[in-house]
């Protein structure tokens, strides 16, 4: 192991110290940003340096973030993106001209964050989002970023990222997913997405359910924010557009219509190539959301898996865009290997976990090895609590990810699908890649 590598593994070993929402489901204080901004003004107020767009919602964040990034990459502009989660390198998190930021970038600057960090004592709180928000700041000021896409990590009034001045924002579909920490209806859940917004600068709003669209108008209009409805505007905006794809579910489609109309609308219509930045975001993919994989040969084992589908999405929206993905690429009947967290086992799921697991011929529930994991056994007794299934898939058990793996190549001829956690999704992708979680 080389000294940089060494020195990688050592700063994520300490990061890991900082409260993680995404391992406890316990979000930190979500009233006070105070820790963020002194690590910032602390660093030299990399967030200034920079221009921004910031985007927030409950699903699509990611995809939407790096369509746009990959947009404005394919003007010029050296560009940022920052998303979230990871799931088999941190460094997909924050990327630079949609590479990987160098471990070498992110070593140094997570050191000086992390010395800040230490010198406060615990005062005032930092997380891990906190620490790793900084660590991208930094990283996009040292590399020099003209423009930065930034995903929001949780809600968007006091997430981490809601610290800088903006450009433009931009929503996309708002769901029921982490009710504990931002409401339980879709109205709670949404005044918190758009606190990212600023008087004066524009936002996006992708696809929305129709009950939340008056209500965003309104409030918009009292905050005194220029808004632009997706669904309104962009056939006005590409008339003669090229997406039309069969192989386009509707959750990719939302996604690229939400980027080309925030590019549209940023740019104030004056790119005329408008067919070149179509042709990009055809050819944008992110690890684990809605990915399909063809010919993945396990070495481990000597067998290929013809094909293998990872997505991570796990609420009502997400999965039945999962659903809609597996009709329209005619991925069924599957083997679907099934890991949730425990605490995402809801009402609101019933309905898209039945139509998922209709799907399958072959249901592989499986224990993850996290402290969130619902077991495989809970699994199954929530799944057939949803309702009756119109068939009769064989059912199997499995304690961890590779077993579960194991016992879906013995139906190599049917796609296997990866779905219900981003863990699951990442343990898996590892598993079949280098081997193993480790």
């Amino acid at each position: 192991m080389s000294l940089s590598d060494k020195e990688f593994l050592q700063v994520l070993s300490e990061m890991e110290s900082w409260s993680n929402y995404e391992i406890t489901a316990k979000p930190r204080d979500l009233s006070k940003l105070d820790g963020i901004r002194l690590l910032l003004k602390d660093l030299g107020s990399p967030h200034k340096k920079f221009k921004i767009i910031h985007i927030a919602g409950t699903n699509g964040k990611g995809f939407t973030a790096t369509i746009i990034s990959s947009l404005l990459c394919g003007q010029g502009f050296d560009t940022g993106c920052y998303t979230s989660p990871h799931l088999t390198d941190i460094r997909e998190r924050i990327t630079i001209n949609n590479q990987f930021i160098s471990k070498s970038t992110f070593t140094q600057s997570a050191s000086l964050v992390l010395k800040f960090a230490r010198g406060y004592r615990g005062s005032p709180y930092l997380s891990y989002f906190d620490i790793l928000t900084a660590i991208a700041f930094h990283a996009f000021m040292t590399e020099k970023m003209e423009w930065v896409v930034l995903e929001t990590g949780l809600g968007g009034l006091a997430d981490s990222t809601n610290v800088t001045a903006k450009k433009l924002c931009v929503l996309t579909r708002v769901g029921l997913d982490h009710q504990e920490a931002l409401g339980n209806s879709l109205r709670e859940i949404a005044a918190e997405k758009i606190g990212i917004t600023i008087p004066g600068v524009p936002i996006i709003v992708g696809d929305q359910p129709p009950e939340l669209i008056p209500w965003l108008a309104e409030r918009f209009g009292k905050l005194k924010v220029p808004y632009y409805f997706v669904n309104e505007i962009f056939d006005r905006y590409y008339p003669n557009n090229q997406l039309s794809s069969e192989s386009f579910s509707k959750p990719r489609m939302a996604c690229i219509k939400t980027s080309l109309c925030a590019m549209d609308v940023l740019f104030n219509g004056k790119i005329s190539d408008k067919q070149k930045w179509v042709e990009i975001t055809k050819h944008v993919k992110i690890k684990g959301r809605l990915e399909l994989r063809r010919n993945v040969f396990w070495r481990k084992h000597g067998k290929l898996i013809n094909t293998i589908l990872f997505d991570g999405g796990h609420n009502s929206d997400a999965l039945t865009a999962l659903v809609d993905f597996i009709s329209v690429n005619k991925l069924f009947p599957c083997t679907l290997i099934l890991g949730m967290a425990a605490d995402k086992l809801k009402p609101t799921l019933r309905i898209p976990l039945k139509d998922l697991c209709e799907k399958a011929e072959n249901l592989i529930f499986t224990t993850m090895s996290s402290p969130r994991s619902a077991t495989a056994e809970s699994l199954e007794i929530f799944i057939k609590k949803c309702a009756k299934f119109q068939h009769s898939p064989k059912i199997l058990h499995s304690s961890s990810v590779e077993e579960s793996l194991e016992n879906a190549i013995l139906a190599v001829d049917k796609p296997v699908v990866v779905a219900g956690s981003f863990y699951l999704v990442g343990q898996a992708i590892q598993i079949l890649e280098n081997g193993s979680t480790t």
